[in-house]
C-alpha cells in the first residue's frame, strides 16, 4: 500500500503519521511516491516505514518547510538553468548553498559541520522538537540574510542596493507630491482670486466666504423642504480657523449665515434671539432684528426665528423656543449651537421627546465640520506635534525655511549672509567656532517680503540634539523647505537626516558651504582648476543625496555674490512664497463635511 490509499494499515505509529503528513502536504497533481515497503511481525504490530518522496514542489513538515530548489546541507544542488528561481528582486540565485557559520554561537547536532539537513534529520529521528525548532529558525535566518546563497558580504551589498532603491522611490514620491501641490495652486489661480489678503465686503477671506455660503445653502435647502407643520432645525458649525481669519468675530460666521438665509429666501423679517443680546455688541447684524430669548412677543409676524447659543437643557428653557415659534405663527425655528444637555440626562431626554411632540413638521440636525488643513504629508508614521515656537510664529500663514546640518558648518554665517547682515550687526545670528545655536531661532527674511522666516536650527547629531529625536524636537516635518548645509563631504549624520526627510516627505536642498576654501585646497594639493573642482563636488553631492542638480548649491558666506549664492537666495525666496501658496491652496481646497440627521438635535 502507499500513503493516501484505503488499504488497511498496521496500527498507526509516529513513523506512519509522519509519512502520511508528508504525503498529504503535496498537491494532488504533484504527488509521486515509491512503493512503501513494510513488514509486520507476527508477535506484534511493528512496522518499518521507508518513504522516498520525489517532488518538484514544496514539502511541508510541521515547522520545517523545504524546497527542492534549496540546499540546506550547504551543497549546491544540480538543477538546470530553468529550474533556478530568483528571490529578493533577482539579487540572488536560489541554488547557492546555505552557510550555517553565518549563525553566531553553537548549533545542536553539530549542524555547522554536517549541514542543516543532516542535523535536522538527526533531531527529527531523536524526536527532539526543541532542536528541530532551533535549527529551522537558524536556517530561515540564513535564508533571509543570504537568500539561500552568497555570503554576508553579498547580503550587505544587497541591503545597500535595497536602501538605494528605497531612497530613489521616496525621492520620486517627493517630486510627484510637489508637482501635485503646484498644480493645485495653478488651478486655483486660474479659477480666480488667490490671495490671503483678498476680502469680500464683510471682511471675509476667500475660504471663509466659501464656508458661510455652503452653510447658508444647506440651511436654505432645509427650509424649502415640504413639511406639514412647524419644524425645529438645529445646526452646529465646527471649523478649524486659519490665522488669516483675523477679522472674524466670535459670532461672525453664524450671523453671516443668517444674513445669507434672509437674502436667499427673500424673507422680509428674520428674528434672532439670544440669552443676552448685548453679546452682539460690535457685531454686524445688518438686516437682522435681535431680541431676548424669553421675549416671545418680539417674534410676532416674523418669517423666520433663529436662536443663537440658547440653553435648552430643561423643559422650562426649551418652552421659550416653543413660545417663540407660536408667536411667529407656528414658524420653523433654527437653533444654532444650542446646549441640549447630556443625552444620558433624564431631563435632556424629556426635552428631546417634547420637541418631537411640539414640532410636528419634524426635527432635523445639521452638522458642519471642517478638519484642520493637512499641511503635512500622511507618511512617515504618526505626525508629531507642532512645536510651540512654530505656532507662536504664525506657522499656518507664513513661509518657513530651515537651515540645518552638523554643528560647525557655518549655518549661522550663511543665515546672516542671506539676509545681508554682518556677524556683529543688529539682528544677526551669533557665530563662532563652538556650537552657538542651542535653540531654534526664526529671522524675518525681508528679501522675500513680510511673514517670511528663515530659521537657524541647532546642529543635528550632537549630544544635545541626537539624530533619533532631532526630527521631532525641531519640528522638521512642518517646514516648507529644509537646507542641509555641510562644510565638507556629507557625513553619515547628513545622509541619515536626508533619509529622514525623504521618509517624511519634507522637501530639502543640499548645500556645500565654505566652497572657497575647498577650491583653494584642491588647487594647492592637486593643482585642480576651479571648474573641475566644482563639478566633482556637485557630482559627489548628487550621488549621495539623489537630488537633481537644480537643488544642489555651492556657496561661501564670505562671497555672497559668487558661486551659487545669488541662485540660492532666489531659490529660498521662491520656496517661501510657494510654501504660503500651498498652505492657502490646501485651505481653499478643504471640504466642508455636512451631516444631516432627521428626528434628532445637535
Amino acid at each position: 500500500a502507499t500513503p493516501g490509499t484505503t488499504a488497511a494499515w498496521p496500527p498507526p505509529s509516529k513513523q506512519h503519521r509522519l509519512a502520511e503528513a508528508m504525503y498529504q502536504a503535496l498537491p494532488p497533481s504533484r504527488r509521486r511516491a515509491s512503493v512503501l515497503p513494510y513488514a509486520v511481525a507476527a508477535t506484534g504490530a511493528v512496522a518499518m516505514v521507508v518513504c522516498l518522496f520525489q517532488a518538484t514542489g514544496d514539502v511541508s513538515l510541521g515547522a520545517i518547510r523545504r524546497s527542492s530548489a534549496f540546499s540546506m546541507a550547504g551543497v549546491r544542488p544540480a538543477v538546470s538553468r530553468a529550474g533556478r528561481v530568483k528571490v529578493n528582486n533577482g539579487l540572488y540565485d536560489s541554488t547557492s548553498p546555505l552557510d550555517p557559520y553565518l549563525i553566531p554561537g553553537d548549533l545542536p547536532y553539530n549542524a555547522k559541520q554536517v549541514g542543516f539537513t543532516t542535523a535536522i534529520e538527526h533531531a527529527v529521528r531523536n524526536r527532539d522538537l526543541a532542536a528541530v525548532r532551533q535549527l529551522e529558525q537558524a536556517r530561515v535566518e540564513v535564508m533571509e540574510k543570504t537568500a539561500n546563497g552568497g555570503s554576508m558580504g553579498k547580503w550587505e551589498e544587497a541591503a545597500a542596493q535595497a536602501a538605494l532603491r528605497r531612497r530613489e522611490q521616496l525621492m520620486d514620491l517627493s517630486i510627484k507630491r510637489r508637482e501635485k501641490e503646484d498644480e493645485l495652486v495653478a488651478q486655483l489661480k486660474r479659477e480666480g482670486q488667490f490671495s490671503i489678503n483678498d476680502r469680500d465686503q464683510y471682511g471675509f477671506s476667500i475660504d471663509l466666504h466659501k464656508i458661510v455660503h455652503q452653510t447658508s445653502d444647506t440651511l436654505v435647502k432645509a427650509m424649502k423642504d415640504y413639511s406639514n407643520g412647524p419644524r425645529l432645525i438645529s445646526m452646529r458649525i465646527d471649523v478649524d480657523p486659519m490665522p488669516w481669519w483675523d477679522t472674524l468675530t466670535p459670532y461672525g460666521m453664524e450671523l453671516r449665515t443668517v444674513q445669507l438665509l434672509k437674502e436667499k429666501m427673500g424673507y422680509r423679517r428674520v428674528v434672532l434671539l439670544m440669552e443676552d443680546p448685548w453679546q452682539l455688541n460690535g457685531e454686524n447684524t445688518d438686516g437682522i432684528e435681535v431680541g431676548r430669548l424669553d421675549d416671545a412677543n418680539f417674534c410676532y409676524d416674523a418669517d423666520a426665528v433663529v436662536c443663537l447659543k440658547p440653553e435648552l437643557d430643561t423643559l422650562d428653557r426649551f418652552e421659550r423656543v416653543v413660545s417663540a415659534s407660536r408667536a411667529a405663527g407656528n414658524r420653523d425655528v433654527v437653533v444654532m449651537t444650542g446646549n441640549w444637555g447630556f443625552p444620558s440626562d433624564r431631563e435632556s431626554k424629556y426635552v428631546r421627546q417634547h420637541a418631537k411632540e411640539v414640532f410636528t413638521g419634524g426635527l432635523q440636525a445639521i452638522g458642519f465640520k471642517m478638519d484642520p488643513v493637512k499641511l503635512v504629508p500622511n507618511i512617515g508614521g504618526e505626525p508629531y506635534p507642532l512645536p510651540q515656537w512654530l505656532i507662536d510664529a504664525g506657522y499656518k500663514s507664513t513661509g518657513n525655511v530651515a537651515i540645518t546640518g552638523n554643528s560647525g558648518t557655518g549655518k549661522s554665517s550663511l543665515n546672516n549672509a542671506l539676509r545681508g547682515l554682518k556677524p556683529r550687526q543688529e539682528g544677526a545670528a551669533a557665530v563662532g567656532v563652538k556650537e552657538t545655536t542651542i535653540f531654534p531661532e526664526g529671522y524675518d527674511f525681508e528679501p522675500a517680503g513680510p511673514e517670511m522666516k528663515l530659521w537657524d536650527l541647532p546642529g543635528a547629531g550632537t549630544p544635545k540634539f541626537p539624530l533619533d529625536s532631532y526630527m521631532r524636537t525641531m519640528g522638521i516635518k512642518y517646514f516648507d523647505e529644509v537646507v542641509i548645509a555641510s562644510a565638507a563631504r556629507f557625513t553619515e549624520t547628513d545622509l541619515e537626516l536626508m533619509d529622514e526627510l525623504r521618509s517624511h516627505g519634507v522637501p530639502f536642498i543640499a548645500l556645500r558651504t565654505k566652497v572657497d576654501l575647498e577650491l583653494r585646497n584642491a588647487e594647492h594639493d592637486a593643482g585642480r582648476g576651479e571648474q573641475a573642482t566644482l563639478e566633482r563636488i556637485r557630482e559627489d553631492i548628487q550621488k549621495n543625496s539623489l537630488l537633481p542638480m537644480e537643488r544642489i548649491f555651492l556657496v561661501s558666506a564670505r562671497r555672497p555674490n559668487d558661486f551659487d549664492f545669488p541662485a540660492l537666495r532666489q531659490y529660498i525666496i521662491d520656496s517661501l512664497h510657494r510654501g504660503v501658496d500651498v498652505k492657502l491652496a490646501k485651505a481653499l481646497n478643504r471640504k466642508l463635511d455636512i451631516q444631516e440627521i432627521y428626528n434628532s438635535v445637535v
